[in-house]
């Protein structure tokens, strides 16, 4: 089991809440919690998997290959701009 924070408009996917939780196999990457994403949470997944959305794993980008364990602080970061 993972927990997964949101941010910003991606709490509106699920609920409104900032924070949720994935079962996840042993050995799981991040491609398995897109995967699981996009089941309980179509919407979610699909920004996932357009790329529209980074996963970021003990605050670094993380790739689809990254290999996940329960301890990891793994958040979901919507777009952002900014700068002047």
């Amino acid at each position: 089991m993972v927990q997964v924070k949101l941010f910003g408009m991606l709490k509106t996917f699920v609920a409104g809440s900032s924070m949720v939780e994935i079962a996840l196999s042993d050995g799981a990457h991040v491609k398995d919690l897109v995967d699981s994403l996009h089941t309980q949470y179509p919407e979610l997944g699909e920004l996932l998997h357009q790329k529209k959305v980074v996963v970021s794993v003990n605050q670094e980008i993380a790739h689809w290959d990254t290999a996940l364990v329960a301890s990891d602080e793994i958040a979901l970061l919507p777009p952002f701009a900014g700068g002047a």
